[in-house]
């Protein structure tokens, strides 16, 4: 919530923000104070004083200057005071940050919940205030700071600032607020009426009735958990329906796709590759689903069972050997415990990675399932945790483009499915590659099916609980789930936070997980090239767009009609046991390697000395110059078989958390 509310303030930019420079994969120096995690505690409040008076002191200076006016003292003390600006708020995130961890291991505590929406509320105020300001610094002669600070355009794009009204602000508050009224529902039930009496979870454990009357009542309380929850989305919707109106836009879902994400891709991009995913997508998903076996999962949930401590240890020697800077940050993060993995009684259900920028640092903090998933949710979360690591860009000025952060980690979590072999063998390690596969598929899947939800729940803001539990079951279907007979209705998207906590978020791992799927063939065909690619990636600054930093890159377009179809085709080969060309190039064994260099050093042997020999021959004719560019040659569509699968989802988790919520 904390990130979306700088967001939001930059959508009430007028004209558009500087665009991010493309470089290839060198991190910037940035500084990472050797400090602890536990040494960051405890999280107190965040004294605003020194902000303010920063901020008053710029207005004045820049306000008392015309545009020809620039005098060098003035300048030196405009360039210390937003010096001092960004310092400030990098505290004031830091300690935002810290707080939702609290907030999230404690299991939303009276008291964590109290300071988390204090310096929620005194994020969004105090953001709003900057910008004001720094818009006048943009109208001042000082604007050139501003530029060479955040890159060209940065003065422009805050011409014009307009800032949160108070009706804003309170609207922004109060969605925090039913945030937190969700988590607590979801977190502890609410009472229901059964049978003549009031009844609560707590009151079911201690009850002591037998199986069926237990049953009975734990379906009364799940409904009623349900119903609640339901309830606190409708008032969301509503309130955000207010939110996007009051910025001009006919829904929140058109407000969210462009104010709150910046996409560089809208609604009508999406419904066409929901519907390429239901086509190519679906029938691989449930190929995977119907050779898998719930004996060999289980059999591996088992070896899969490690502390957190045991989790960094198997995922150690795949950052080392992937790349320096890589297990240079990994090291940094285990030497200094910058992570909350380990199992908690009282932890809510959620894993994400968030920065600590005051410490030019990040956080990764899970609660564990105890199975296979750990080691890839930690995977994942390690991919968010190396890109924020080196990110250098202030908060004041990013667009936080999140397709592009998704890519990152669940690109790692294919990689590293490589490994799984010489930690549980070739079959089960076999086994483990297939679970990542299936839950990347379900990405696409569950962030096409959960957009599409969410976009006519926005669309139709006046709809009941009962409408959204129909609408939720037969869009599911369409998505391969199936249901018993008589069932007309299904309320389970309440389990899912970031419908309540993040709207319109879950596309984008759908887009980044197809992005992902692109770069591990790549990977598997051509290792070395798949990791420059990767390390690439994740030094472009995430305010460059989805699509822009794709192409940057050097990944296809999963919006151009060719590339899901192809990206398909090549996974079904794969699953076949095939060799995977990427772009229709296959790599060349040690023996071709080298004859292809003996042939080489020959042709070499014979043009130096047929060069030799001709040296005296004088000619206007030259050679034409070869080149060679890696082309990416496209698959012709494949149509797979359609059909259902009939039984259940063995990898389907009914708590399921979302892997990285921001």
């Amino acid at each position: 919530m904390l990130k979306k509310i700088l967001c939001l303030l930059l959508a009430l930019v007028l004209l558009p923000g500087p665009a991010a420079l493309a470089v290839k994969w060198e991190y910037p120096a940035s500084a990472h104070p050797a400090v602890d995690y536990g040494d960051m505690l405890p999280v107190t409040a965040f004294d605003e004083t020194a902000l303010l008076s920063a901020l008053k002191e710029l207005e004045g200076l820049c306000s008392r200057h015309s545009r020809d006016r620039d005098g060098k003292e003035a300048r030196r003390r405009v360039q210390a005071l937003y010096a001092q600006v960004l310092e400030e708020m990098n505290l004031l995130v830091t300690k935002a940050n810290l707080a939702s961890i609290q907030y999230d291991a404690s299991g939303g505590d009276p008291e964590s919940s109290a300071l988390y929406l204090e310096l929620s509320a005194q994020q969004t105020r105090l953001y709003d205030r900057c910008y004001q300001v720094l818009s006048a610094v943009a109208s001042s002669p000082y604007g050139g700071i501003l530029d060479e600070d955040a890159g060209e355009g940065a003065a422009q794009s805050l011409l014009g600032y307009r800032g949160l009204t108070e009706e804003e602000s309170a609207l922004y508050q109060e969605e925090d607020r039913l945030i937190q009224e969700y988590d607590r529902i979801m977190a502890q039930g609410v009472p229901v009426q059964w049978e003549g009496r009031v009844w609560t979870a707590e009151d079911l454990e201690d009850a002591g009735t037998d199986g069926e009357t237990a049953a009975a009542l734990s379906e009364a309380l799940t409904a009623g958990q349900y119903r609640a929850a339901g309830e606190v989305y409708l008032q969301l919707v509503r309130l955000r329906t207010d939110l996007a109106r009051r910025a001009d836009y006919s829904d929140y879902a058109e407000y969210a796709y462009e104010a709150l994400y910046t996409r560089d891709y809208g609604l009508e991009d999406a419904a066409k590759l929901r519907e390429a995913a239901k086509r190519h997508i679906l029938p691989l998903q449930l190929r995977l689903l119907e050779e898998s076996s719930d004996r060999d999962l289980r059999a591996l949930s088992v070896q899969s069972r490690m502390s957190g401590e045991e989790v960094l240890d198997a995922i150690q020697p795949f950052a080392e050997s992937f790349d320096r800077e890589m297990a240079d940050t990994f090291r940094f993060m285990r030497a200094h415990h910058l992570y909350d993995i380990e199992y908690g009684a009282s932890k809510l259900p959620t894993g994400y990675t968030v920065a600590l920028p005051a410490y030019g640092s990040a956080f990764i903090f899970n609660s564990p399932y105890g199975d296979y998933q750990d080691l890839s949710d930690t995977v994942h979360e390690f991919g968010h945790f190396f890109e924020t690591f080196h990110c250098t860009q202030h908060d004041l000025w990013s667009d936080f483009n999140i397709d592009v952060g998704e890519i990152h980690s669940q690109a790692l979590e294919l990689m590293f499915a490589g490994q799984a072999g010489e930690l549980f063998g070739e079959y089960y390690g076999t086994v483990y590659r297939d679970a990542v596969l299936y839950n990347i598929l379900d990405s696409v899947l569950d962030g096409c099916l959960y957009d599409e939800f969410q976009a006519a729940a926005y669309r139709n803001p006046e709809m009941t609980v009962e409408d959204l539990d129909r609408l939720f079951k037969e869009l599911s279907e369409e998505y391969g789930y199936s249901y018993g007979p008589g069932v007309e209705a299904d309320p389970t998207w309440v389990e899912n936070a970031h419908n309540f906590q993040n709207p319109l978020y879950f596309i984008s791992y759908a887009t980044s997980a197809l992005s992902a799927l692109d770069l591990w063939f790549l990977y598997l065909d051509h290792p070395r090239q798949g990791r420059e690619v990767y390390l690439e990636l994740s030094a472009l600054s995430l305010s460059l767009p989805y699509r822009a930093a794709a192409e940057e890159a050097g990944l296809r377009d999963i919006f151009d009609p060719e590339t899901v179809p192809a990206l398909a085709e090549t996974l079904e080969d794969y699953l076949d046991g095939k060799d995977v060309s990427y772009g229709g190039k296959k790599g060349l064994s040690a023996a071709q390697m080298a004859m292809v260099c003996i042939a080489v050093a020959y042709i070499v042997f014979c043009l130096v000395a047929v060069t030799r020999c001709m040296r005296f021959i004088q000619t206007h004719q030259a050679w034409p110059a070869l080149s060679k560019s890696r082309r990416k040659d496209r698959l012709d569509p494949k149509r797979a078989p359609e059909h259902r699968s009939p039984g259940p989802d063995p990898w389907s988790v009914p708590d399921k958390k979302p892997p990285w919520e921001l």
